[in-house]
């Protein structure tokens, strides 16, 4: 059980807005920082957590591991799933904890998918539907970050997911007393030069406060997210991480025109940076 000691703190930055716990917050201020180094280099991923890498040379875990120490939390965002077992493996005996995630994909089919959502289905009239900017009220910022964290998913910093930083989307919705409802994001994850995944974006953050759930908003949410990266950004293409046997994630995801792949993600966590293990589901 996560306990949240704080949902949304607003930095020094315009937009540099983090979320979840204390130690979630700090990982996330220092991937911004890293992200400012080594942002110009096609090796690393960044979409507003922490700074990983696309995956090992060879089976040598050392720069995911340092990365880890740096920031508390890093990943390897598409590592082939044959290297899996002996990675993590190697990431426990240096006292680090993994956490491993299918690497599910959907280009046209997900487009495709989405548009079959969003001619089908509209949110409740009750319900508006918001997109964060730069410049959206801490009060709904903070909102949000609750509902979030109440499903046990981290939002990026706004700075990626208000199209700030990096090319990024985070639709909500909201009803009339300011409560956010639902949630969805997306964003550019891998440098886009990069000559696999540059032109791919992590979809996710999908969260609905129980209240509210079996009106498909996350659904209806994450098709939105989908057509505008598609319209603002020109993506095309989507990648989104799930645990091996979340039943409700993989058929959510397969409505929305993903599949498994031969990849996986590949989390990494120093726990004496992240008490949790982990900075999201």
């Amino acid at each position: 059980m996560w306990t949240i000691t704080a949902v949304c703190d607003r930095g020094a930055g315009l937009a540099e807005v983090y979320f979840g716990s204390a130690d979630q917050q700090a990982i996330a201020r220092r991937g911004r920082n890293l992200f400012r180094l080594l942002g110009h280099d096609p090796t690393y991923n960044y979409f507003g957590r922490a700074v990983g890498l696309i995956e090992p040379e060879g089976d040598d875990v050392t720069p995911l591991i340092a990365l880890s120490r740096v920031q508390g939390y890093s990943n390897y965002a598409a590592m082939p799933a044959v290297k899996a077992a002996a990675a993590v493996a190697a990431l426990e005996a240096e006292g680090m904890v993994p956490n491993l995630f299918v690497k599910w994909d959907g280009a046209e089919d997900a487009l495709a998918a989405a548009r079959k959502v969003v001619d089908a289905h509209a949110l409740p009239e009750d319900l508006r539907l918001v997109r964060v900017e730069a410049d959206t009220p801490d009060d709904l910022l903070h909102a949000m970050g609750k509902t979030a964290a109440g499903s046990g998913v981290l939002p990026p910093g706004v700075e990626v997911l208000s199209g700030q930083l990096r090319p990024g989307c985070c639709m909500m919705a909201v009803d009339a007393d300011g409560h956010v409802v639902s949630c969805a994001g997306a964003a550019a994850f891998a440098h886009e030069d990069h000559p696999l995944f540059g032109g791919q974006a992590w979809w996710g953050m999908l969260a609905t406060d129980p209240d509210c759930r079996g009106q498909r908003l996350a659904l209806i949410l994450g098709a939105q997210v989908m057509l505008d990266m598609e319209t603002r950004f020109g993506f095309r293409d989507f990648m989104t991480g799930i645990v091996a046997g979340n039943a409700s994630s993989e058929a959510l995801c397969r409505k929305m025109g993903l599949a498994p792949t031969d990849r996986v993600v590949l989390g990494c966590a120093d726990p004496a940076a992240l008490a949790a293990g982990r900075m999201t589901k």
